[in-house]
């Protein structure tokens, strides 16, 4: 009795101070539960790619501790990682399922959300930020193919640079871009390296920050009506009689559709994996 409500109490005050400083009552929770209108399953694609990207970074950081990237060790590495090391095939399991998971999850939200419109007024930037970002997941499946440094990344790094070869005036240029020179070798696979864990993430942390503020900024879009267009003139003024009329929170009344599908796609991931 008493001393659990010490332990409740010195619980308390310790929230009290992380609070204090971090400000999560006054500033992160309004965010979490802002209301959002009452929108079906569809809208789960955003979180589950964000969910996808996470995971990728994870378990990226938990190869990279073992992945060599160099010529005469890329292989022997990841055959380390596959065979030897604790857990390491599910983890490189995971990255390599999870990577085409979040390709699909990707284009399936890129599609939800043309199909629905939802790139008009006034989200023509969150539709912009979010195709940049589908093109970087492309890019991150691309780059990361070649660090297997096997016969079908090396093939598959030399069909690129062919065609990349084809593209009128600046074909060369692009060829020395990808390869680093004139056959695939260990400058190619530095340079796919750091594209690979450096470069593209980097950006991808930036874009995904702007594509979140601007989500939070303008509102998740609500389920399109038939023979009711977007009017810029009255859109805004609209969208807020929506939400005081027929909002929910985002969480938990929505966010648990997030979680359910998100656990449901991660369970897959995990038993290909396995």
């Amino acid at each position: 009795g008493t001393r659990e409500r010490g332990q409740m109490k010195l619980l308390k005050a310790a929230w009290g101070w992380f609070d204090d400083r971090i400000g999560w009552s006054s500033t992160i929770m309004p965010i979490v539960t802002h209301p959002v209108p009452r929108v079906n399953w569809w809208y789960v694609l955003g979180s589950a790619t964000l969910i996808a990207f996470t995971v990728q970074v994870v378990t990226g950081v938990a190869l990279a501790f073992t992945y060599v990237p160099a010529p005469n060790a890329a292989y022997e590495s990841l055959d380390f990682i596959t065979n030897r090391a604790v857990f390491g095939n599910v983890v490189r399991g995971i990255h390599y399922w999870g990577s085409s998971a979040m390709v699909l999850l990707a284009f399936a939200h890129l599609a939800q959300v043309y199909l629905i419109a939802a790139f008009k007024y006034p989200r023509e930037v969150n539709w912009l930020t979010g195709v940049v970002l589908l093109g970087m997941t492309l890019a991150m499946a691309f780059t990361g193919q070649l660090l297997r440094w096997n016969q079908d990344a090396y093939w598959a790094v030399s069909l690129m640079a062919s065609m990349a070869s084809r593209v009128p005036l600046v074909g060369d240029l692009l060829v020395d871009i990808i390869i680093a020179g004139q056959t695939v070798g260990g400058a190619t696979l530095t340079r796919f390296y750091a594209t690979h864990v450096f470069l593209i993430p980097a950006a991808m942390f930036v874009f995904v920050g702007l594509h979140l503020y601007l989500v939070i900024r303008h509102g998740v879009s609500e389920v399109p009506k038939p023979g009711r267009p977007v009017k810029k003139a009255t859109y805004r003024q609209e969208y807020e009689e929506l939400l005081h009329r027929e909002g929910i929170p985002f969480w938990p009344d929505f966010a648990w559709k997030d979680v359910v599908f998100a656990l449901v796609t991660g369970s897959l991931v995990l038993l290909v994996a396995a």
